[in-house]
């Protein structure tokens, strides 16, 4: 019987056992250096990272773990987007028990509840012990081949073809050094929008993105304005790590929706994407599980491509999360459905 060992490792210890993984480079939301970027969205978000090794191989999951307020637990969850655990093996017993070591080690730390979002482009779930949930759909563009764009549903290339009369054109830069523009278009977008507060993310959020290199910043402006300073009328922030981009965050303004910005700028990025040798385009799905959602119907213009997107969940220690559900009684009134009723994951 092969022995295990449970560790806490830092950031940079996280990310080289990652490269040792036989497959290829994970998407940008499973890397350490988003995981850690990615507490900046909240101060009491800790990024933590742990290791389950064997001489049959190493299971490793990063994930955040806040304390409870009022309380003396914690839990946990995947960063904003998706995470979920990764390992070298998919033996049965293997992933079993490095599923009990790793539920011990929570419960010895005090986290009584984990929410998680798997990535669909790694279907990770399959590494996971805890409870299942299908979710929703979400959309792939696949860059491989050399005309992807022929698979646009027909209103796409319509307002494509719109676009290109309007004399728009697309600019990619580094989101370093764009900090500040990219937080005043994207909130004046969303207040406009009115949408949750907790998507109205800090420029501490976005430098913290910009440094770990893997956000690219792409704009649309007028032909007749010059560069990125020109005003802007759709934005949107990809993430790149390996074959993939990701769709990460997006706005336009009232004059963008008018010329069809945000489908021109998809369209480029994606061109973009592949000139630079990713495989595919991850756009994601709606902002709710309806099919009819409006976000999926923007998104599911460019791919027919579907895949499954899944979440998880853990309850390490019921008799404390009673305890959190003592102490927010108006959160479990309102989300007793919620693994994590206390706050917005």
């Amino acid at each position: 019987m092969f022995s295990l060992r449970i560790r806490s490792v830092s950031a940079s210890q996280y990310q080289s056992l990652m490269r040792e993984l036989p497959l290829a480079a994970p998407p940008a939301t499973l890397c350490a250096q988003y995981v850690s970027a990615d507490a900046a969205r909240d101060s009491g978000l800790q990024p933590w990272f742990i290791v389950v090794e064997s001489e049959s191989g190493t299971w490793m999951h990063g994930i955040h773990v806040t304390d409870i307020p009022g309380t003396p637990w914690r839990d946990a969850s995947s960063p904003y987007g998706y995470g979920g655990p990764l390992s070298t093996s998919s033996d049965a017993d293997f992933l079993k028990r490095c599923w009990d070591a790793y539920a011990k080690f929570m419960l010895e730390q005090r986290v009584v509840v984990e929410y998680l979002r798997f990535h669909p482009l790694l279907g990770n779930d399959r590494f996971y012990g805890g409870q299942i949930s299908d979710n929703r759909e979400v959309v792939v563009v696949d860059l491989e081949p050399a005309d992807f764009a022929a698979n646009y549903v027909p209103r796409v290339r319509s307002i494509l073809r719109k676009a290109d009369r309007q004399s728009i054109c697309y600019i990619e830069a580094d989101l370093a050094g764009n900090e500040q523009r990219f937080v005043d278009f994207h909130w004046a977008a969303m207040k406009a929008m009115g949408v949750d507060g907790f998507y109205l993310f800090s420029l501490e959020y976005f430098c913290a993105l910009a440094a770990t290199g893997m956000a690219r910043l792409g704009v649309c402006v007028r032909n007749n304005d010059v560069g990125i300073g020109a005003a802007w009328l759709a934005a949107a922030i990809f993430l790149e790590s390996g074959g993939t981009a990701e769709y990460h965050l997006a706005a336009n303004s009232a004059d963008g929706r008018t010329v069809g910005a945000s489908s021109f700028l998809l369209d480029q990025a994606a061109r973009s994407a592949r000139q630079r040798g990713r495989k595919c385009l991850y756009l994601g799905g709606g902002t709710d599980r309806s099919a009819e959602n409006p976000l999926l119907f923007f998104k599911a213009g460019f791919s027919p491509t579907r895949l499954v997107y899944r979440t998880g969940s853990t309850v390490f220690n019921a008799a404390g999360r009673d305890e959190v559900k003592l102490a927010y009684p108006l959160e479990w009134s309102a989300h007793p459905d919620r693994p994590i009723f206390h706050r917005k994951v």
